[in-house]
């Protein structure tokens, strides 16, 4: 088979995954986890390493990205609730996120807890930004 060269870039043209302020790139590449993440809702924030909780379900952590820019994702499934965990660079709080098509969040998540061998100590914060965030107080334990 005869090679063909692919030519290179055009000289205007920005990177496929960044915003392209109206240049003429004519590829936008999104994340596997942005195009994931349409299937999920954020419905809690944990205060444990996300490397602690992937170690302790045997997952596998994949790099990302998203808007927000860099991040680790575990996307699994307990029983017949399908979550995902994200931390973005630099943050400390793992998000939860639930599949939208699994209607007792509350359920979900407390089987989540379980799994993990964890209780409702663990979590910063419940609901998401549309929804409105209750925060939970952090206490001794």
């Amino acid at each position: 088979m005869t090679a063909l060269a692919v030519p290179p870039p055009e000289p205007d043209w920005e990177a496929a995954p960044a915003y392209q302020g109206g240049k003429r790139n004519p590829a936008f590449q999104t994340s596997a986890w942005e195009y994931a993440a349409a299937h999920f809702r954020p419905v809690a924030g944990l205060r444990v390493p996300l490397e602690a909780l992937a170690a302790r379900l045997r997952l596998t952590l994949e790099s990302s990205w998203d808007d927000l820019g860099e991040m680790d994702v575990a996307v699994f499934r307990v029983r017949t609730s399908d979550f995902a965990l994200t931390r973005h660079d630099g943050q400390e709080v793992v998000l939860v996120w639930l599949a939208r098509a699994t209607p007792e969040a509350d359920t979900a998540l407390e089987l989540l807890l379980t799994v993990c061998g964890l209780d409702r100590r663990a979590l910063s914060f419940l609901g998401n930004p549309t929804t409105g965030l209750t925060y939970v107080e952090e206490r001794p334990g």
